[in-house]
Formats: structure tokens, C-alpha cells, sequence
């Protein structure tokens, strides 16, 4: 009985080593995955491997919400929605992320990207200026509230308004400039 002892217990352990879990499967395929979406030279977005990277994060981060790589696949969610133009999703994500992770480093950005969002591929101003204030009452001193204040400027303009506008400007920093 004690021979088939060792070689049944190296077996298994052997087994068990070989075995991947399931969060490591996961990991795997959004490696993978990531590797298909970024690894495209010709910068065009496949949206049928964007909505597979999504499922894939938002998977992981409903099945493992503890691990460390979670707050990253959300935020990840969030960029590639947005790329993908699934813009409702991306708010999701992003407002997620704003409000499980408020002070990690990518907070400020998850914030002003929802305005973006909101402003540039749905065209609602009020939720955009919202979403703008409340990164410049959150973050005054970031490098993107400058932007913000910005953007709150120009919302609604048009980008023939925004041309005349910054052409008007040259003029009379130039006619400044001569003087």
C-alpha cells in the first residue's frame, strides 16, 4: 500500500499544479483578447472583438471584484466602450469605477470622461457641464481642469463657432504682438 502512496500523492499534486483555475483562465483570455484588439496595425476598431473585450472585463471584475487587476478591467471596459461607441456602456463603466475607486489615480479621468462622453457622442450638454463642474469642484488643481473649464466654455458651439472664434483670437494677438 505504501509504494502506490508516493507515486498517487506526486500524481496528484502533479494534477493539481497543471490544473488552471478559472481566474486564471480568465486572465488568460483577456490577455489574449487584448493582444487580437491592440495588436491591429491598422488602428480600425473591430467592434465584434471591442463587445468580446468588454464581456471579458466586466466578467472578471462581476466574478473577482477584490483582485488588484479589477480596477483596471473596469477602466478598461470604460475606454473600449467608448471606442467602440457604445457610449451608455462607457458611462457605466466609468461611473462604476468613479464610484468604487474615488481616489485611485484614474478617478479624475473615469470623471471627466463621462462629460466627454456625454458631450462628444451624445450631445447632452447639461449632463457634460455637470460632469465637468464636478471634476473642477473635485480636482481644481488636475492638469485636465483646464480643460474642463474649457470645455464648459464651448459647449453647444459649433465647430465653425470654435474656428471663428480661435481665428478672431490670432488676430488680436498678433495685432497685440505688433504693437
Amino acid at each position: 500500500m505504501k509504494q502506490y502512496l508516493l507515486p498517487t500523492a506526486c500524481c496528484l499534486l502533479l494534477t493539481l499544479a497543471s490544473c488552471t483555475s478559472e481566474q486564471q483562465k480568465l486572465q488568460q483570455s483577456i490577455d489574449a483578447k487584448e493582444k487580437e484588439l491592440y495588436g491591429d496595425s491598422t488602428m480600425v476598431m473591430d467592434f465584434a472583438k471591442a463587445k468580446d473585450m468588454i464581456a471579458l472585463y466586466a466578467d472578471f471584475v462581476k466574478k473577482y471584484p477584490e483582485n488588484e487587476k479589477a480596477e483596471d478591467y473596469l477602466f478598461k471596459a470604460g475606454e473600449v466602450s467608448m471606442g467602440a461607441m457604445q457610449s451608455n456602456v462607457a458611462i457605466k463603466y466609468f461611473e462604476q469605477y468613479y464610484e468604487k475607486y474615488p481616489k485611485a489615480d484614474k478617478a479624475p479621468y473615469s470623471l471627466f470622461m463621462q462629460g466627454f462622453i456625454y458631450e462628444t457622442q451624445l450631445n447632452n450638454t447639461e449632463k457634460a457641464k455637470w460632469c465637468y463642474e464636478k471634476f473642477i469642484r473635485d480636482f481644481p488643481t488636475h492638469k485636465l481642469a483646464e480643460d474642463a473649464k474649457y470645455s464648459i466654455a464651448n459647449l453647444g458651439k459649433s465647430e465653425e463657432e470654435l474656428i471663428r472664434e480661435f481665428e478672431a483670437k490670432l488676430k488680436g494677438d498678433s495685432a497685440t504682438a505688433i504693437k
